[in-house]
């Protein structure tokens, strides 16, 4: 698990100005598990929020693919995920 310490600007990047792109926003300063603290784009990450309701989803696509019954539980969970 990496943990975000903040947004990093073009004033503050350990890189050159035209290392990051408009894609890359916002680039994030992370501290890696492995790497230490490290600026990466912030598509690589995601919350522990939307981790679990990827999860929840990825689930039910499994379940589903292998045959089995969604539990109601599961769906409910799924369809408050997309209400918000």
């Amino acid at each position: 698990m990496c943990i975000c310490l903040g947004e990093v600007t073009k004033e503050t990047s350990c890189h050159d100005t035209l290392h990051w792109t408009k894609i890359d926003e916002p680039v994030l300063l992370i501290l890696h598990p492995t790497e230490g603290v490290i600026q990466d784009p912030s598509y690589y990450y995601s919350t522990l929020d939307e981790a679990e309701k990827y999860g929840r989803r990825r689930l039910r696509y499994e379940m589903e693919k292998a045959g089995e019954a969604v539990p109601e539980w599961l769906q409910k969970e799924i369809t408050k995920d997309e209400s918000r």
